[in-house]
């Protein structure tokens, strides 16, 4: 996949895929790195390195089939773990999450490092763009990602509740909620269809995992659920309800919602439907996130009583072929 402990220029950070023996030091990095996200969003190493153990068997499949569509790359200093990322695949678009750089190994080069073989792993497998998501108020990161070609595209504002008691908001007549599969195709290409145009047309067409990673990823641990939006009989939106750590963590649930299906009580409905589920899961809070241009659902947090946590601004880069 990529050079074994292969050393990015003159910052001595030697790259390469996560393996099993990282898993402590991984999860440390991750407590470091983020101690603000974590406090929200709550943490169960347990979850954590059963979500880890998976990926070892993923990285086994993907060694044999050679067509990656998930990579978690660190970089080592000296025999220490200072830094990582991950890789997602959809078509020829690759999405870097959970960047991370400790914070006592800061600007000294190792975010660029990383993210420069990040690059490259993305274009030796035919990627032609590169997306990830940043914090607004992280100036530093902004300008690396600037400096590696990234642009803006869209802007992501991430919102929180606590579960209160009381009565589920019912949804407008006429429409009802489908339980369909967590890997359902008919829902991811309404998923992308649901998103503001200029985002779509980055993201690009929707890419479900193949066959023989499909049972990996419903093996995932916590709660997930997913529902088809209906009104009419038709699908005009998709509910997706996440718990991973269950009553140790705060659930998120992501409304995706056709714009003509968008500002008649439904937003209300459905944040009202995943309070309640957070609340019977015992979870301590409920996260959201809207785009800022979608005005319908950001106005149905509001009157819900959601709280503005953040905003992280989506960038994108186009990637030329090596010569």
């Amino acid at each position: 996949m990529i050079g074994k402990g292969e050393r990015m220029g003159s910052s001595k950070l030697a790259v390469r895929e996560l393996k099993r023996r990282d898993v402590e030091r991984l999860l440390k990095l991750v407590r470091d790195s983020f101690p603000r996200e974590l406090e929200v969003v709550g943490f169960d190493p347990g979850t954590v390195r059963k979500q880890l153990k998976l990926y070892g068997v993923l990285k086994l499949i993907q060694h044999v089939t050679r067509k990656p569509f998930a990579l978690f790359l660190v970089g080592e200093v000296d025999g220490e773990l200072v830094a990582a990322l991950s890789l997602n695949r959809e078509r020829r678009a690759w999405y870097i999450g959970t960047v991370m750089v400790a914070p006592g190994h800061r600007r000294r080069g190792y975010g660029r490092a990383i993210m420069e073989q990040a690059l490259g792993v993305i274009r030796a497998h035919g990627g032609r763009r590169a997306i990830l998501h940043v914090l607004e108020e992280n100036v530093p990161a902004k300008g690396l990602y600037e400096s590696l070609g990234f642009a803006y595209f869209e802007r992501e504002v991430h919102l929180l509740r606590e579960p209160p008691a009381g009565e589920e908001i019912p949804l407008p007549k006429g429409h009802a909620l489908k339980r369909i599969p967590l890997l359902d195709p008919q829902a991811a290409q309404l998923i992308h269809a649901s998103l503001e145009p200029q985002s779509a047309e980055v993201y690009g067409p929707p890419q479900l995992p193949p066959w023989y990673l499909q049972p990996l990823a419903r093996r995932q641990p916590g709660v997930r659920e997913q529902y088809a939006v209906l009104r009419g009989g038709r699908w005009i939106g998709i509910y997706t309800f996440n718990a991973q750590f269950r009553e140790r963590g705060a659930a998120a649930v992501r409304i995706s919602l056709l714009p003509e299906g968008r500002g008649k009580g439904v937003e209300e409905a459905l944040l009202s439907l995943a309070l309640r589920r957070a609340r019977e899961l015992g979870c301590p809070r409920l996260l959201t996130r809207a785009d800022e241009r979608n005005a319908a659902l950001l106005a149905g947090c509001e009157r819900l009583g959601f709280e503005k946590l953040y905003v992280m601004e989506g960038m994108h880069c186009e990637l030329r072929p090596r010569t």
